[in-house]
């Protein structure tokens, strides 16, 4: 018998003291069209491979919601089978929760936005605009422009004269840039988010310097006809030396006193031994290129944990335990925002060679089935049997195999003709095309699929196959992000909406939704 609960029990259940995973099992777009603004996005297609890393503990409360189509039943059953046993479903779905007055938050990775916005507002963070930067530059004042992002997106676009010094690691390596009291320090993201908790991170530090936010990080930049860098490679990664960061370690065990428990290895193992709560470890340093690695700790820059909580903590008000060198500065700053968001933190207080000795404990139980790979040589005697691809819808609109249909596990399901007992699914994701398998033959065990993993090695020998006109994304692409997705492509209106939806984001919080981040009141 399945569970169902009142949106209202729900909204209850999110600000009560009890960890609870609340999860939209509808796909990305629907997804980032709107939903309920605590809850993560696990989408029907690829549920059964991503809910036991997101939601770990296997007796967390746990509701699902679909769109009112009966997908949570389904999820239901799969997640029973993975052994959860506190499952739930959303009375009425979505619509359930809109009946109710609740409001509904589009785009992703709403929580950790609105925890941006409500630190500007709690701190009065202070910002600089895009017109008085570019004046500073012009006057050669003495000033830093660290970019808080990850390398990989600062190379892609970012402000001229910037270093990339991703956020968490700035406390612990900016000392290597400052000339006199008298620098002045900016820090920028693409948007806003990364930029305020950037800038906030220095000042709660205890850095002395004036410091601020860009104001609507690179895209206010080009909102204002500047010109930005592309493909540029400075970043800031030297090791402070040895007496500084004992001075930076000193520094943050005062800052963590009576904030954010430091903990020993033997602590950490009992968190993570427990299975009446839900325990996260994350690896925050950016750099992976040091001599000790923490091979089977999942690394997530700091700053990318904060910025984008929902994608790797799948649990409210869980245990979080984060670790770095030993120096305490990336893991600590990392903890005291993530203590904000209303988690409890841990900080690991050992040497990484004693770290990677923890025991995890991660039980999975998701297995594919075994699969029939074909060739794309088999195609020629296969030229009647119906060809699916469930790649990114992105990669299909690029490059696909003629004739193939972009569908994913959620269309097959609702729309695969009942006649077509052969198909071809292409992937480049194995898992996904297990889980389409098993749906259909659990529906008729007769059902013939066969799979071709994408390769691109063999697919430029067999070009005749391939269709490589441009197909345009439209709302049929379930699986994509359509929320002023065109900012990446220069595209100013939706930046102006984007920066618009940052800044509106806790105008439509409801008392109890920000009454969650409790440490912010």
């Amino acid at each position: 018998m399945k569970n169902f609960v009142e949106a209202k029990t729900v909204k209850n259940w999110i600000s009560d003291d009890t960890e609870i995973a609340f999860i939209d099992v509808r796909e990305l777009a629907q997804h980032t069209a709107g939903h309920p603004l605590f809850s993560i996005s696990i989408p029907f297609s690829e549920f059964e491979i991503n809910v036991e890393k997101l939601v770990p503990n296997k007796k967390v409360r746990m509701v699902l919601f679909d769109n009112n189509n009966g997908v949570s039943e389904i999820i239901y059953k799969q997640a029973k089978n993975l052994k959860y046993i506190n499952i739930f479903i959303l009375k009425n779905g979505i619509d359930g929760w809109i009946k109710s007055k609740y409001h509904l938050f589009d785009g992703i990775n709403v929580p950790s936005k609105s925890f941006g916005e409500l630190i500007e507002k709690k701190f009065n963070t202070p910002s600089i605009t895009a017109l008085q930067l570019s004046q500073k530059q012009k006057e050669k004042k003495d000033i830093i422009i660290l970019d808080g992002r990850p390398f990989d997106e600062y190379k892609k676009m970012s402000i001229p004269g910037s270093v990339c010094c991703p956020n968490a690691e700035i406390p612990y390596r900016i000392f290597e840039l400052i000339k006199s009291s008298d620098t002045e320090i900016i820090i920028n993201c693409a948007g806003r988010t990364r930029s305020i908790i950037g800038a906030q991170t220095l000042i709660n530090f205890g850095i002395k310097n004036k410091i601020y936010a860009l104001e609507n990080g690179t895209q206010g930049w080009f909102l204002n006809n500047f010109k930005l860098d592309h493909g540029k490679t400075k970043s800031l990664d030297k090791t402070p030396k040895c007496e500084k960061i004992e001075e930076l370690r000193n520094k943050i065990v005062n800052l963590l006193k009576d904030k954010v428990e430091i903990i020993n290895f033997n602590q950490a193992q009992k968190l993570i031994n427990d299975r009446n709560i839900t325990t996260y470890i994350f690896d925050v340093r950016t750099n992976l290129n040091q001599k000790y690695k923490f091979s089977k700790l999942r690394n997530v820059p700091g700053g990318q944990l904060v910025q984008a909580t929902d994608k790797y903590i799948g649990v409210l008000k869980s245990h979080v335990i984060v670790c770095d060198d030993g120096d305490l500065v990336r893991a600590g700053m990392t903890a005291l925002w993530l203590k904000k968001m209303n988690y409890h933190c841990y900080v690991v207080n050992e040497t990484p060679k004693k770290i990677k000795d923890l025991n995890l404990k991660n039980k999975v139980n998701f297995k594919t089935i075994p699969i029939n790979l074909i060739k794309l040589e088999n195609f020629k005697n296969l030229k009647d049997t119906p060809i699916f691809d469930i790649r990114n819808s992105v990669d299909y609109c690029k490059k696909r195999i003629k004739k193939s249909v972009w569908t994913n596990r959620l269309i097959i399901t609702n729309e695969m003709p009942h006649y077509v007992k052969a198909i071809i699914l292409v992937t480049n994701d194995l898992p996904k095309a297990s889980l389409i398998l098993s749906d259909l033959q659990e529906k008729d065990p007769k059902y013939m699929v066969q799979v071709y993993h994408w390769n691109e090695t063999e697919i430029e020998h067999y070009v005749d196959y391939i269709d490589t006109r441009e197909v345009e994304l439209d709302e049929t692409f379930i699986d994509f992000n359509f929320h002023t997705h065109l900012r990446h492509q220069g595209n100013k209106e939706h930046a102006k909406n984007y920066l618009k939806w940052e800044t509106d984001l806790i105008k439509k919080m409801d008392e109890e939704e920000r009454g969650f981040f409790r440490s912010l009141l």
